[in-house]
């Protein structure tokens, strides 16, 4: 775990650039995989809820329909 709240940050930052590079790169048949890139963003939405709990409570009211 990052020690500083910039270095936790700074993670975020570098995980959201690895996934858009992912996206943009593609697999052999041009097409990133799906299910890596959402393994990604839910890696990424869970360092940003860990850093800001009250920003992820709040999504949840955002949707009440979802679980």
């Amino acid at each position: 775990m990052c020690s500083t709240r910039e270095a936790r940050i700074a993670k975020i930052g570098a995980a959201i650039d690895e996934v858009a590079a992912a996206a943009h790169a593609g697999g052999t048949a041009g097409h990133a995989d799906v299910n890596e890139l959402a393994a990604r963003l839910a890696g990424i939405w869970a360092m940003v809820a860990e850093l800001d709990p009250a920003l992820a409570a709040r999504l949840r009211s955002y949707f009440p329909d979802t679980r």
